[in-house]
């Protein structure tokens, strides 16, 4: 946002870091219920809902332009089976898009949501203990 104020001549700029938006949307999405982990690529790692110690931005794609104030957000999802899919989308645009609006003065115009797999809890938190074992090692 670049204002100038008229009485002082001082001309302000807020920019935003895609990181910035990237943690509000994981931190977002991760208290959807039916949300299991947002996934991104091979090199990243699980950021799953149930550990305090996970990176926020990690499955979180932004494509961000502060000059037109509009963020695109894109992310990879695992939700929980039995979860009715259509019904935790909308929750997760829903929330995206009021966190984002309420946090900063920029306009979500698009959120894409890759579902990546589903899983029941307990599988998932098998396969994440299986996973943490092995970093243990």
């Amino acid at each position: 946002m670049t204002e100038e104020n008229r009485n002082s001549g001082l001309t302000t700029v807020l920019t935003y870091e895609d990181d910035v938006l990237g943690k509000i949307a994981g931190n977002t999405v991760r208290d959807v219920d039916g949300v299991l982990s947002l996934e991104g690529n091979i090199l990243d790692s699980v950021t799953d809902r149930f550990s305090d110690e996970t990176d926020p931005t990690k499955g979180v794609k932004v494509d961000l332009d502060n000059d037109e104030k509009e963020v695109k957000l894109a992310m990879e999802a695992v939700l929980e089976y039995g979860k009715s899919i259509p019904n935790v989308f909308n929750k997760i645009t829903s929330k995206l898009n009021q966190a984002v609006t309420e946090m900063t003065d920029l306009k979500p115009t698009e959120i894409k949501i890759n579902i990546k797999d589903l899983q029941t809890r307990d599988e998932f938190l098998k396969k994440n203990r299986k996973t943490d074992k092995k970093k243990d090692k």
